[in-house]
């Protein structure tokens, strides 16, 4: 079973421009940084991203969760809510309001004014598109103890991912994968109105879409949407991942009965934030990249 998000890999087309958006707008700090190395690059099944420059983001509270960037020229067909896969990363926040406010506009594009997403008002939220339009819910947790799953709550002005939005053709497939291949547990799916994705189609805001959840062993969660029929699947970029968000690193006591049902191998990696953990790259039902990092074997 998945205990927690680890790293969102997102592809951005200028290093320097995206590192500089998060830092001054949402406190993120750099802690490491480089070009891929022939063993990440193979690890993650894309020879031609060796040489890639990344730089890896850390929040303001100093959590163990990131954001990698890693530049590529191009971003294929990515677009938000549009292409299947990791499609939003929603990150903890202590007050969207006042964060609105002070968003650089030209940096982030705001598509959803904050507004409470559950009848108790617990949860409020805004939606931004990034840099390099990677969707971002910005949230603030009121009470964690009213939410239905474990969650947690901000602990810095702008703190960790908690949930990455999984956009599906097939929500019972998917649900299927990640039961058998991962163990996770999964609840749903329900009916749920999503707005910000009815907006993207330019459907009615009440339009209803099946959703599912997997609640991961710590305060972290994947939400399973399912898409329109007319979503395409993602292409990859010239470095070989797709565009937007393009990976989600996941941490898990061990790699053996995963490697065992799945037959992919763990390949050790020595640079920031492995430092000599073992990563296995799997491919989800949608084409999203599923980095499990454990213990070296």
């Amino acid at each position: 079973m998945l205990k927690s998000i680890y790293i969102v890999t997102i592809l951005v087309m200028s290093l320097g421009r995206s590192e500089q958006a998060y830092e001054s707008n949402l406190d993120y700090q750099a802690v490491a940084r480089g070009t891929l190395s022939t063993d990440m690059a193979r690890a993650w099944q894309a020879p031609a991203a060796v040489g890639a420059p990344w730089v890896l983001l850390r929040p303001d509270s100093a959590s163990d969760v990131y954001i990698r960037m890693v530049q590529t020229p191009d971003t294929g067909n990515y677009a938000p809510m549009k292409t299947l896969g990791w499609n939003a990363i929603e990150i903890q926040a202590r007050d969207p309001d006042r964060l609105q406010q002070s968003l650089d506009s030209e940096s982030f594009e705001i598509i959803g004014k904050p507004a409470y997403l559950t009848d108790q008002q617990n949860i409020r939220a805004m939606q931004v598109l990034g840099p390099d339009q990677e969707l971002l819910y910005l949230t603030h947790v009121i009470d964690p103890a009213l939410s239905t799953f474990n969650i947690g709550t901000a602990q810095s002005w702008v703190d960790r991912v908690f949930i990455m939005v999984l956009g599906t053709a097939d929500i019972g497939a998917t649900s299927r994968f990640y039961k058998e291949i991962l163990d996770q547990d999964i609840s749903g799916p329900w009916p749920y109105r999503i707005s910000v994705l009815s907006r993207a189609w330019g459907k009615d805001e009440n339009s209803i879409y099946d959703l599912s959840i997997a609640q991961l062993q710590e305060a972290f969660l994947i939400e399973i949407d399912q898409y329109p029929e007319e979503a395409e699947p993602r292409s990859l970029s010239t470095i070989g991942l797709p565009g937007g968000p393009a990976m989600v690193s996941f941490r898990v006591g061990s790699l053996d009965q995963v490697s065992t049902r799945s037959g992919a191998s763990p390949v050790n990696l020595t640079e920031a934030p492995y430092n000599g953990q073992s990563s296995l790259l799997l491919r989800g039902p949608s084409g999203e990249l599923i980095e499990l990092v454990g213990p070296a074997p």
